[in-house]
């Protein structure tokens, strides 16, 4: 982008960050396509839509198609936020590396820890998910703890072991297991349909209406703020692509925009999913096949398959979200091991954490240390909580917001200089990923005073303070003291020494 000559002659603009710092992955080893799958399997759409659907529709009704819409605008101004910044820094710490280089090395560790405590808990999440999967497959009712949690750690370790291989082989795996998730979610979508138009719907399910689709027919401010917080979930993870973009095909502009392609065809498999489960399940909750049925609003994939192909609906719905738990425990946790390795790289973390193997090229220790942890979280909540997939989703969102909002405002901050030479680069850079930090920064503060009630999530507690409370809230507040420990014993990421700060600027040409 050029400017108008000064006295000196022409000016340009310089975006391009330095400093950064080789890691030893291998370029080229994840097709983009591949790295689109990574952003679409973190967001988990079939296991997200069956424990998000029935929460979604009891707060927003039959307007929750909209709100999906309206909900996915800040997030696209994220999105927008992660493709210009990786565009100029192609980095696999991303919202760690950027924060630091635009605003500070404070804000960039805390943004890492939360990218990294999101992850973690959507693993625990996704194994939970897939414990519930394996047991309705087997035809097992009320099989003991001691089997559910060996089951959650077979799947923690097989899929811990998957990563460790390497990119190339587990971007594979993620793409193979994308595809069979969205045959399923299309061919599940298609016979609901084909249920509706045959007038096998809900008897109180009211037909397809265009004020579905129309944003002044919401039901006021709780409606639309309900359906956010849920949205915010399920639209959470279309930035794992991005953490491959130093391991991605093609230049750093085409790895930008995996992120906002992954971001929109999220949003349509919403959409149009979530126009025919209400055509077909309805929200009456007094209804035995309604979404918001008290029996339904967990799982409302179980009665939605079950009514529309039979008896073997449960299984067919179990192993359809199981494989979307698998998927996006996979590309999770590939992401978020490259995080910790790119922490360690800039010293932010042990050293030990920076190893990359020789013959994968893989992360290893990173991989192994995230997958560990998420076993021990794991196996922890199956002991004090009755509903690890609950508390684990509404516990998440702090650290989701905490690090989106580092995200936005790195990139306001890192092109504010050179930005305003346009208007369309005024927008993309600046103004809408400030919109977006605002936005997320009113969510996150409602969503922890929403925590501190203990009866929220499930209603577990440990001594009166709410399991979600505990894992969300306090869970963020732990990258203080432990950054500020670092801090002491390590300086020298702090002292901006190994990371330096860094905007956009604009050179005088000679």
């Amino acid at each position: 982008m050029d400017a108008n000559p000064g006295p000196h002659g022409h000016v340009h603009a310089d975006v391009e960050a330095e400093g950064l710092v080789d890691k030893g992955l291998r370029k080229g080893s994840v097709p983009l396509v591949a790295a689109v799958a990574i952003g679409l399997a973190a967001t988990a759409p079939a296991y997200s839509l069956t424990g998000a659907l029935g929460y979604g529709a009891l707060e927003s009704g039959y307007q929750l198609p909209i709100v999906f819409v309206l909900s996915v605008i800040p997030m696209f101004f994220v999105a927008l936020a992660y493709k210009h910044m990786t565009t100029v820094a192609t980095d696999s710490g991303t919202v760690f590396t950027w924060g630091s280089m635009a605003i500070g090395p404070r804000t960039g560790w805390i943004g890492g820890w939360g990218l990294f405590l999101s992850s973690t808990l959507a693993g625990v999440g996704a194994a939970e998910i897939m414990v519930n999967s394996v047991v309705t497959v087997a035809g097992l009712e009320e099989p003991p703890l001691a089997l559910r949690a060996a089951i959650g750690t077979g799947f923690i370790l097989l899929t811990t072991w998957l990563v460790a291989r390497g990119a190339e082989e587990s971007s594979r795996t993620t793409l193979i297991l994308t595809i069979i998730q969205y045959g399923g979610l299309i061919l599940f979508a298609s016979l609901l349909f084909a249920a509706v138009l045959g007038g096998e719907s809900a008897p109180s399910a009211e037909p397809f209406s265009w004020s579905w689709l129309n944003p002044f027919a919401i039901d006021g401010y709780s409606a639309m703020l309900g359906g956010f917080l849920v949205a915010l979930f399920i639209f959470w993870g279309f930035d794992a692509s991005l953490a491959m973009s130093e391991e991605s095909e093609g230049d750093s502009a085409q790895a930008g925009r995996t992120g906002v392609i992954a971001m929109l065809i999220i949003l349509v498999t919403y959409v149009i999913f979530t126009v025919a489960a209400l055509a077909f399940s309805g929200i009456d909750e007094a209804d035995p096949m309604s979404l918001t049925h008290e029996d339904n609003i967990d799982d409302v994939f179980l009665v939605m398959a079950t009514e529309s192909v039979g008896e073997w609906g449960a299984v067919i719905a179990a192993l359809i979200v199981g494989l979307s738990a698998f998927s996006a425990t996979m590309s999770t946790v590939m992401p978020t091991a490259r995080g910790v390795l790119a922490m360690a790289s800039y010293k932010a973390l042990p050293s030990r954490f920076a190893s990359v193997d020789e013959a994968t090229a893989a992360p290893k220790v990173a991989t192994w240390f995230m997958g560990l942890l998420t076993l021990s979280i794991y196996l922890a909540l199956s002991v004090v909580s009755d509903a690890i997939v609950q508390d684990s989703v509404y516990s998440v969102g702090i650290s989701i917001c905490a690090y989106y909002i580092v995200a936005a405002l790195a990139c306001a901050v890192y092109f504010h200089r050179t930005a305003f030479s346009s208007v369309r680069t005024a927008f993309a850079q600046v103004i809408l990923p400030l919109v977006s930090a605002a936005v997320l920064v009113y969510v996150m503060v409602v969503e922890a005073q929403n925590m501190m009630d203990p009866e929220y999530g499930s209603g577990s507690s440990v001594k009166g303070i709410g399991t979600v409370f505990i894992v969300g809230v306090i869970g963020m507040l732990l990258s203080v003291p432990l950054m500020l420990l670092w801090n002491a014993k390590a300086p020298a990421f702090f002292r901006g020494q190994t990371l330096p700060r860094q905007r956009a600027h604009w050179v005088v040409d000679e």
